[in-house]
């Protein structure tokens, strides 16, 4: 007996669409550039390769934002669970219940890169720019989305900050869950306890991609837009492996250039020297400017940082 049994693919699309419906919701204008925050290490390599390193969602650098939708999901499942009285629609509810309450997010397989919509930020700097002798890549949006062409399962996508929005969203996939839950019984498929993992298994697949955009309020000063992705089959052979304090890091690198002059080169607008001491900053100023001409970079305005942070 195969271990799919009552899941069509028919099902799995109509999972898809309903995710698809709800991702524009998320969406606002597109600004002249993207910062992408980073070490001076990668900032060499990005120059060098013109691959961004994309990191597997849960190896992220706050651990706990991957579960924050599941968690807001898991809330309004036992609300509903509480107030329910369909003795069907129970074996779903309980199933989810405990399913989300156990839910391993380590195996999502989405692959995530971040960038921001502010400039020479502050938090930018601290969280991802190592602080001291952090830079800053400017980004042309249009250029990323061209660069994305290239590899279909990327999408360009909005943080969203909104508790409204949330909230919307997470009544929907409820109501969507039922309906597809009942719906999957009137198929006359006999053994219900079977299909509601099925079912709640399939289609949590398919919202693993709300948890990559979906972020706590307190998060919204940092703009942020991310490069989404799949790990597709036969590129665990590209992965890159990273150790950070507390684990081993996946990333997948992913090509953002584009044909210049018959070069390839990313579209990339200025970079940022980041906070430190002046002599300092000017000095990795210059060799920024080098490090620009060895890779082919003729017309990229380099800029310091005027963020007053010091590292003690």
């Amino acid at each position: 007996m195969s271990d799919i049994e009552y899941v069509r693919e028919q099902d799995r699309q109509e999972y898809r669409n309903f995710c698809m419906h709800h991702i524009p919701r998320f969406a606002r204008q597109l600004p002249p550039e993207l910062w992408h925050y980073t070490t001076a290490e990668s900032l060499i390599g990005i120059l060098k390769t013109g691959q961004i390193w994309s990191t597997q969602v849960t190896c992220v650098n706050d651990s706990l934002e991957q579960k924050y939708f599941g968690d807001l999901v898991y809330a309004a499942v036992k609300v509903m669970r509480a107030k329910n009285t369909d003795p069907t629609l129970a074996i779903m509810l309980r199933v989810a219940d405990e399913w989300l309450g156990i839910r391993d997010f380590t195996t999502a397989s989405h692959f995530v890169a971040c960038f921001s919509e502010v400039e020479d930020d502050l938090g930018q700097w601290r969280g991802y720019g190592s602080g001291d002798c952090g830079y800053a890549i400017g980004f042309r949006p249009d250029g990323i989305l061209e660069a994305l062409k290239g590899r279909p399962s990327a999408a360009l996508l909005p943080m969203n900050y909104h508790d409204e929005a949330h909230n919307f969203l997470v009544n929907d996939v409820l109501r969507f869950a039922q309906r597809c839950f009942l719906d999957g019984i009137k198929r006359g498929l006999t053994d219900v306890e079977r299909w509601a993992r099925e079912f709640l298994s399939a289609f949590a697949t398919e919202l693993d991609i709300f948890a990559c955009v979906i972020k706590h309020p307190k998060f919204s000063s940092e703009v942020e837009r991310r490069i989404t992705t799949h790990l597709q089959a036969g590129e665990h052979k590209l992965l890159e492996f990273r150790q950070k304090r507390t684990l081993l890091a996946r990333h997948l690198p992913i090509d953002l250039t584009l044909t210049v002059n018959g070069l390839r080169q990313l579209p990339i607008t200025r970079i940022y020297v980041g906070p430190g001491s002046r002599p300092s900053q000017q000095i990795s100023k210059i060799s920024v400017g080098d490090l620009l001409v060895k890779y082919g970079y003729s017309a990229v305005r380099i800029d310091i940082s005027s963020v007053p942070y010091r590292v003690p």
